[in-house]
């Protein structure tokens, strides 16, 4: 037999899901080594939303957005891919930060 390991994620309410919520970029050990995510958003809302920006409030110069097309359109329960992160490698470690994604949601104004 075959056993196939499956995440269900149940989701009630309204709002902007971001997937993944947190980005792990897993253990680089050389600067020229590369790791990249897709960011994908569910509108959860019963308006669509519009994706305004998305950005690096650190500026971490190892970290790059790529594939982000400002004013995506998303419709009420849909699901966009929306984005590329890539971190290069530096110096060993752990590192973390968040990113910011602004919207044009009343109720969610910006995720994380």
């Amino acid at each position: 037999s075959l056993l196939v390991p499956v995440e269900i994620a149940v989701v009630k309410g309204s709002g902007v899901q971001v997937i993944p919520d947190l980005v792990d970029f897993h253990t680089l050990v050389s600067p020229q080594q590369t790791r990249s995510l897709w960011l994908t958003l569910q509108n959860l809302n019963s308006q669509p939303i519009e994706l305004l920006s998305l950005y690096n409030p650190k500026q971490d110069r190892n970290l790059q957005i790529t594939g982000f097309d400002h004013k995506v359109g998303v419709a009420p329960g849909g699901v966009a891919r929306f984005a590329r992160v890539t971190y290069r490698g530096g110096v060993e470690g752990l590192r973390e930060g968040k990113l910011q994604l602004i919207i044009n949601d009343t109720d969610a104004v910006s995720a994380t």
